[in-house]
Order: structure tokens, then sequence, then C-alpha cells
């Protein structure tokens, strides 16, 4: 008789993140086309994200321009003493040249899954077939993501919510589905 490994109802998890202190910030940037450079994200990501102590990224990538519109987003790489971080950037209001955008620490959606993944193994006591998440975890409490589990050829759907954030470990429950999708 095979068990299924959907017997849990609700883990807790936790993925390390950025630098302490670290959550969000409201930047603002002019740009003289409906776009802000990849280069001037990435400085404003540097700026806002180095400590009180001028511990600041080694470097930032982001993979393209920023569109100067509401709602726009945009997920940039961040490395760190040789670690390697996500920060999500989205467009909060365009006026004119001046966009202003958020900035927040996601957690990679490998990790994520991972860590579902690794939860219900100390739970159920053997590893799910496998888990996927369709995009990186944002690091704000109450930030929801929906992931997929694979367990003896059927799906069930994963509830990921985040719980909290502190010093940079993103903190976050996990709730399976009762019944397969």
């Amino acid at each position: 008789m095979t068990h299924s490994i959907v017997r849990m109802f609700l883990v807790s998890g936790a993925a390390a993140g950025l630098m302490a202190g670290v959550a969000a910030c409201s930047c603002s940037v002019g740009s003289s086309s409906h776009s802000v450079s990849k280069s001037d994200v990435a400085s404003q990501i540097t700026s806002k994200l180095t400590d009180a102590a001028g511990n600041k990224p080694d470097s930032v990538t982001c993979p393209s321009d920023l569109e100067a519109k509401v709602g726009a987003q945009l997920n940039c790489e961040m490395k760190v003493k040789n670690q390697t971080f996500n920060v999500n950037v989205t467009v909060t209001s365009v006026e004119g040249s001046n966009t202003k955008f958020d900035m927040v620490e996601t957690v990679d959606k490998n990790q994520v899954a991972t860590v579902i993944s690794d939860k219900l193994t100390q739970q159920v006591g053997r590893k799910p077939d496998s888990v996927t998440c369709p995009d990186n975890l944002k690091g704000v409490v109450g930030a929801t993501l929906r992931c997929q589990l694979t367990d003896n050829n059927q799906k069930y759907g994963v509830n990921v919510n985040v719980t909290s954030v502190d010093a940079g470990d993103v903190n976050f429950d996990i709730k399976v589905d009762d019944q397969p999708s």
C-alpha cells in the first residue's frame, strides 16, 4: 500500500535572504523615455541595499530596462560575498519623466520548491516525486505563491504564504491542497 505524501496540512519553511534589514524601498529615477535603463535600476539597488556599516552588493545585474509603466516588473540578480540573491523591482508610479519603483528581495523559485520538498520529507518520511514553483517568492509579509507538487502521478496545488521577514530570512507557511487537481 502506498502512502500519500499530502497527509500534511500546514508546515512552515524558511529561506535565507538578503543582507540584514532589507525588505523594500521606494526609489525614484528620472527617465527621458518610456523606460528606466537597467544600469540605473542596478545603481538604485546598489544604493538602497547598502547597509549602515557600508556593506554593499559586489554586483547587481538586470536583464533589461524597466518599462516606465505602473505594475511593470523586473527581476535582477545581486551578488553579496559570493552569494546570489534576487531582487524584484516593481513600478509604483510614473509622473512625467519621474519613475518610482519598489524593490524587494525574492527567494528563488527552486529554493522555495526545495524547502517545500524537504519539509514534506521531514513530516511524511519520504520525498515527493517533484515540486515546482512558477516564479520567485517575494520577501514581503503576506506575499503568496502557488506551487505544484507531484506525488504518485497525482498533482496537488501548494499555497505558500510569507509570514515574516527577519534580518533577511523569509519565513513562510505551506498548505498542500487536500485533493489532487
